[in-house]
């Protein structure tokens, strides 16, 4: 199989190459271990920076953060919230901050507004009365699964081929150039061979293990940047904490939940990372003294983000959250670009630097265009029979211009229009138009397209049914379950007090009804 660009890695950034290098006719494919976004894009916060939180150290993320939230509202509004976000001063700690703060957003581009402490409640009146100072920013929630499901889906429409649970095998070279890559797909026990014009390694934190089966080497520091998802929506916006970049100083509004994150330490190997009990205790003590309530409210399942920074000899919080594209050219490998670093807010702007490098390299033919042309369309119809408005509308910001054909198959039956998932109010119609397609093969890759399994309960309650839906499709649906449950447990365990202790335990015994083992709260 010959292709012009081979893409490796199917988190945003490799999506939106892919798209990028379809829209400017390049032949790609487009190859994912695992599931779209199930690696450091699906573990994100799923903030939009506005760009305040690096304009005092870090201003060349701060401008390109400034400018793509701009450019991001403009073309992919379908999964956009657009709540703004407010920076808070609390007690007098801000004091020797404030005037620096602001200083970094203007010289930096970032749009920041001095309000009164009454505007700031009137916007949130959970916020702490100990506030003293508030700054409104242009921060936003943006969806990280369906953000790279609409790059997926439009470089397909426009010609490539994107496979997940398609693994890198290996290289071969011929002196200065990949000639041939080695594939495993999950779905066959075969080996298959790609020989592309051009490889760009999109991996993120596992760039370095993609890069040395070419004979190269990355030097990444990889970050471990933990976050707790938190019962219902504590804000209306964005909430962060008047200070430089810290621990838990960040609160974000996504669909029925909150999440409050991050921690920063570096860590050995990407895989099997996961927050720990302190990070979460840490995390919500910090976040409950801009908001208290979040110190009464249920955690309800924590994980861990990686970020995959450039290795500097900087700490952590000192090293920039900009990116880096690499011409393995320079290194002897004349065929191979690798691209590190940067934020979800910047991804399409990496995605147009890699293009253009791989464009100088194949050819010239043409400019990037994904900076004006929108991403994932608009449901230009709520109205369906037998949907109500709040599906319908539901349906439209997770899936765009596709929410269409999804409540016609929702509409088929009375069983399409079951609730699947109560939590989130997912129709099992949602979870049978993507379990006919390729793209799933357990529960965890319906779960990212659907959110099926995302809400108060973490899956306890929808699991059955989600796995009934595969069940539907073919082959044997237990292993699945059991192996969606031992992942989900990596989320649960560090959250196992107070009232999620109980709410776990309640599950166990759910679960063994069914059979089904499931580690829960027994033995706390």
């Amino acid at each position: 199989m010959r292709c012009e660009a081979l893409v490796i890695g199917g988190g945003a950034t490799g999506a939106g190459i892919a798209r990028d290098l379809s829209m400017r006719g390049v032949e790609v494919i487009l190859l994912e271990r695992g599931d779209f976004s199930a690696g450091a894009t699906g573990r994100s916060h799923g903030m939009l920076h506005s760009g305040a939180r690096y304009a005092v150290k870090d201003p060349d993320s701060a401008r390109e953060c400034a400018i793509e939230n701009e450019v991001l509202k403009r073309i992919a509004p379908f999964c956009i919230e657009d709540t703004g976000g407010i920076f808070l001063g609390i007690d007098d700690s801000y004091a020797s901050y404030l005037d620096t703060f602001m200083k970094g957003c203007s010289n930096t581009g970032v749009k920041a507004e001095e309000i009164t402490v009454r505007e700031a409640m009137e916007r949130e009146p959970l916020i702490s009365p100990s506030t003293r100072v508030a700054v409104s920013v242009l921060d936003a929630y943006i969806d990280p699964f369906f953000l790279t499901q609409a790059n997926v889906a439009e470089a397909r429409a426009m010609g490539a081929e994107v496979r997940n649970h398609c693994e890198v095998a290996g290289m071969d070279l011929w002196e200065d150039t990949v000639m041939e890559v080695r594939i495993r797909d999950r779905r066959s026990t075969s080996l298959n061979v790609i020989k592309p014009e051009m490889v760009v390694n999109a991996t993120g934190a596992w760039s370095s293990r993609i890069a040395s089966m070419a004979g190269l080497e990355i030097p990444i520091r990889v970050d471990k940047g933990s976050l707790v998802i938190m019962d219902g929506r504590k804000v209306n916006g964005l909430v962060n904490r008047l200070r430089l970049p810290s621990d838990g100083d960040i609160i974000v509004p996504s669909h029925s939940s909150s999440i409050v994150g991050t921690t920063c330490d570096e860590v050995p190997s990407p895989d099997d990372c996961v927050a720990t009990i302190d990070e979460v205790k840490l995390l919500i003590h910090q976040a409950a003294e801009m908001v208290p309530s979040i110190g009464e409210a249920r955690a309800v399942r924590a994980y861990a983000g990686i970020r995959p920074l450039p290795a500097e000899a900087d700490e952590g919080r000192d090293i920039s959250r900009t990116f880096k594209l690499i011409d393995h050219s320079q290194d002897g490998v004349v065929n191979m670009v690798s691209i590190i670093g940067g934020k979800l807010t910047t991804y399409r702007l990496m995605a147009e630097k890699a293009s253009d490098l791989v464009i100088e390299k194949l050819g010239n033919r043409g400019k990037c265009r994904t900076a004006s042309q929108e991403i994932g369309g608009e449901c230009s119809d709520h109205e369906f029979d037998l949907i109500s408005d709040l599906q319908a509308g539901r349906m439209a910001a997770k899936y765009g211009a596709a929410c269409r054909d999804i409540a016609v198959m929702c509409s088929r039956t009375l069983r399409g229009r079951e609730l699947l998932c109560s939590c989130e109010q997912v129709l099992r119609g949602e979870a049978e138009y993507f379990a006919q397609t390729e793209d799933v093969l357990n529960i965890a890759d319906l779960l990212r397209r659907t959110r099926a399994g995302m809400g108060y309960c973490q899956s306890g309650m929808c699991v059955t049914r989600s796995l009934s839906v595969l069940e539907e499709s073919g082959g044997d649906p237990l292993p699945l379950v059991q192996d969606f449950l031992e992942e989900r447990w990596k989320g649960i365990q560090p959250v196992l007090f107070d009232t999620q202790l109980r709410q776990e335990l309640l599950k166990v015994q759910l679960f063994k009804s069914l059979s089904l083992e499931w580690k829960g709260g027994e033995g706390h």
